[in-house]
């Protein structure tokens, strides 16, 4: 659901936040285009973005699970964040070495603290929110 707000980027989006997020959902094989058109799946997949609209996309913050089990779910989030610094969009990335899919919920660990603690403040500084003391 990223590439919606990544297309259009409205004023009201000021940062995504991306936790093991497909983010080409068009080389998930049979996942999606059993019940999709090739079209909407190519709409959907938040890669297509950085073609010709990476100058639109909101800073990003993107957490990516090591040991996910999904499949090709790895595979698309590192191809997204090959292209996209390679169009110089505003990219914040975590990596969970040992993580698994759900990570934030599964991995009881430093790590899957550290990075949610990451994202929390990645929205805080793009959101504005300062912290009163």
């Amino acid at each position: 659901m990223l590439s919606t707000v990544m297309h259009d980027k409205p004023a009201f989006v000021r940062c995504m936040v991306a936790f093991y997020a497909f983010m080409d959902i068009q080389q998930a094989g049979n996942l999606f285009e059993a019940h999709e058109s090739p079209e909407t799946v190519r709409s959907f997949s938040p890669i297509r973005n950085l073609a010709s609209e990476a100058d639109k996309i909101a800073p990003l913050f993107i957490a990516r699970a090591g040991r996910d089990q999904v499949p090709t779910m790895d595979d698309s989030i590192d191809r997204f964040i090959r292209e996209a610094v390679s169009k110089n969009v505003a990219l914040t990335f975590a990596n969970h070495p040992q993580g698994v899919h759900s990570f934030d919920s599964q991995n009881d660990d430093n790590r899957s603290r550290e990075i949610i603690r990451s994202a929390i403040a990645f929205m805080k500084a793009n959101l504005g929110i300062v912290e009163v003391e």
